[in-house]
């Protein structure tokens, strides 16, 4: 193949394709996603922009703990909002999950609150709109994967480019790869996550 990104989106057909019936999923596995996505993350954009993306855990009841996170990014130098989302984390088994995307009915509420995730206790599912789902795989302990074209849409991702993410807790990163729509350009940028303490 030509691309290397093309040989991803066959590797994760080939996986989704043998992974039909795989053991059910268990608390212990939709925790290891959820604690490998979460956290701070840093980088420099193609554009040469410095971002923060923020993936914080919300809404975290004893029934259903380890489902939303609340997603921001923003640009380093002038805290401009790029992205906000919520990100809802449903599992199929034990190595497949969905990460379903949602707008927000009203983001300007909730701009900075990933400092303060009990901000969002006062709300519920009600100020979601819209979603965006994207099917994860794990590929290994504490790393995960997807990639999609066309149909899905992000901001800061124009529709009909091809992108693979990648989040790997071992080397606390995101990898972010894409192939521009109708060209053979290939872009990595790679989010480092910044440490707690």
């Amino acid at each position: 193949m030509k691309h290397p990104i093309l040989l991803l989106f066959v590797f994760l057909a080939t996986l989704q394709g043998i992974a039909q019936k795989p053991a059910a999923y268990t608390t212990n596995d939709v925790m290891q996603l959820y604690t490998t996505m979460q956290g701070e993350y840093s980088a420099m954009l193609t554009d040469s922009t410095y971002v923060t993306l923020h993936l914080t855990p919300i809404w975290e009841r004893e029934e259903n703990p380890y489902r939303w996170l609340y997603l921001e990014v923003v640009k380093q130098e002038t805290q401009d909002i790029v992205e906000q989302k919520i990100v809802e984390i449903v599992p199929h088994s034990s190595i497949t999950f969905d990460v379903v995307v949602h707008d927000l009915k009203h983001p300007e509420v909730f701009v900075g609150k990933w400092g303060n995730p009990s901000f969002f206790d006062g709300y519920n599912n009600s100020i979601l709109k819209g979603k965006s789902k994207f099917l994860f795989l794990k590929t290994k302990d504490y790393e995960y994967q997807t990639s999609f074209s066309r149909r899905k849409s992000l901001k800061c991702i124009p529709k009909g480019d091809r992108v693979h993410f990648k989040f790997a807790q071992e080397d606390q990163r995101l990898y972010l790869k894409r192939l521009l729509n109708k060209s053979s350009k290939l872009t990595e940028v790679i989010f480092f996550k910044v440490p707690n303490d």
